[in-house]
């Protein structure tokens, strides 16, 4: 049974109330803390340590909660949850009582599925959000694995990015033991991998011992390339220096007899097939320069409300092949914190067909004062020179900022982006007129050249 703490009596005999001048969320806080009126116990962790609560204030956060505890199957008894750490568990209730967390490298995985688990969308993108910005080369193959566990793919492919780019270090860390099968393919396969051709092969070994271990297989060669599989055929080892691949290559063993003669063979003379084996380098990261076009040079002077569920959009071309990583909105016009949800795609204004990984939808928390926010597409999208291309916008949220000018073109260097008025769409209302060449939204496109 829960034990409900009195409150204290001053020496007057009056009631000295913790609630008195403080705000709701000094007293929601409070009330965890100190287990005020709570009647919900979780056993937490491994150690099944007790965690206590309040079943109205997490069910008003999260649906899960909700049906658990009022529900046709209500839960009684105490709530078990092995799986979750305590001390995260607890920074996740935290977060439903106030909407504060503190996140670290060592705690963002696991609020990450806690808040999944229980549909804490506000959560998941804060730890999502972190886990992009905050991307090293020690930790990216553990983003990436996770990433890919719970299918967040804009994640994945930012991950998967930063892992070609910066290829001989993530291959040289310990996380590369982390991924799985499917995703250590993603990266061996690559042909932008940045790195030289050995680093790839000692991280395959590495990951090979990992695997076996925990299939609870002796490490033997029998078993190393068994758990590799074909995978072992992407690595490019007739690009290899002779040397290092009599002394290292060799003696590994994972590769059979006529494998190794065909390499050998190849590397004395170069016209000898050596299919399935590729005997070309890789090309690495073809690097591009990110360039950001401003359609409007006023910013400020302008005041648009978003109507639910209409589309804003504009219509544009550029003189020579990029990719297009993203584009700008504008944020409040009032100077506070606001949320925008965003749903964007590109469209082909000849055919009005939606062009094929465009799309794009997710929430923004814009925090006050900003005049312009980015948002990304899950990858850039190559995009053709002298073609038309339609960008539609879909946003909700409060009224924002607009910005106005002259500019149906806009140079830098020798890349020039061209506007023309947006038309109507088949996938939305007519598009806001408040969205043209010369005004409205939809402040910058993002390219890579």
């Amino acid at each position: 049974m829960t034990t409900r703490k009195r409150p204290r009596l001053s020496q007057w005999g009056s009631v000295k109330s913790w609630q008195r001048e403080e705000s709701i969320t000094q007293c929601l806080r409070y009330s965890l803390q100190k287990k005020v009126l709570t009647d919900v116990t979780f056993k937490v962790g491994r150690e099944q340590k007790s965690v206590q609560a309040h079943r109205l204030i997490i069910s008003i956060r999260s649906g899960v909660f909700e049906a658990m505890f009022y529900g046709l199957l209500a839960e009684q008894g105490e709530i078990v949850i092995p799986e979750v750490e305590h001390d995260i568990f607890e920074q996740f209730l935290r977060y439903l009582y106030t909407d504060d967390v503190t996140m670290d490298g060592a705690s963002v995985m696991g609020l990450l599925y806690v808040s999944k688990k229980y549909d804490v969308k506000t959560l998941e993108q804060k730890c999502l959000a972190y886990l992009s910005s905050s991307m090293t080369s020690d930790d990216a193959c553990v983003i990436l694995e996770q990433a890919h566990v719970f299918g967040e793919q804009e994640l994945k492919e930012k991950a998967l990015t930063f892992i070609l780019e910066n290829g001989d270090a993530v291959l040289k860390s310990s996380g590369v033991t982390d991924l799985c099968h499917e995703c250590l393919v993603k990266i061996i396969q690559a042909e932008e991998l940045e790195t030289d051709e050995q680093s790839v092969f000692e991280a395959v070994v590495a990951w090979s011992e990992s695997a076996c271990r925990k299939q609870n297989k002796g490490i033997t060669h029998e078993n190393r390339r068994q758990v590799i599989g074909e995978a072992i055929k992407l690595v490019r080892f007739p690009t290899f220096d002779q040397k290092y691949f009599v002394k290292n290559v060799v003696p590994t063993n994972l590769l059979s007899d006529t494998e190794k003669l065909k390499i050998l063979a190849h590397c004395v003379c170069p016209d000898e097939n050596v299919s399935p084996f590729n005997g070309k380098k890789r090309i690495g990261v073809i690097r591009q320069e990110k360039i950001i076009i401003q359609r409007f040079t006023i910013k400020d002077n302008y005041c648009c409300t978003f109507f639910t569920d209409k589309d804003y959009g504009i219509i544009f071309s550029i003189n020579q092949g990029a990719s297009l990583l993203g584009f700008q909105l504008y944020g409040p016009y009032k100077r506070t914190t606001s949320n925008y949800d965003v749903r964007a795609f590109i469209t082909d204004p000849t055919t009005d067909d939606v062009i094929e990984g465009s799309s794009v939808t997710k929430s923004v928390l814009v925090a006050a004062g900003t005049t312009t926010y980015d948002v990304e597409f899950p990858r850039p999208l190559k995009l053709s020179k002298d073609k038309r291309y339609n960008l539609i916008v879909n946003i909700k949220g409060p009224n924002s900022r607009c910005g106005g000018s002259d500019r149906s073109a806009v140079k830098n260097g020798s890349f020039v982006c061209s506007f023309f008025k947006c038309q109507e769409s088949k996938h939305g209302n007519k598009l806001c007129s408040w969205t043209d060449v010369d005004v409205g939204q939809i402040p910058g496109l993002m390219f890579l050249v």
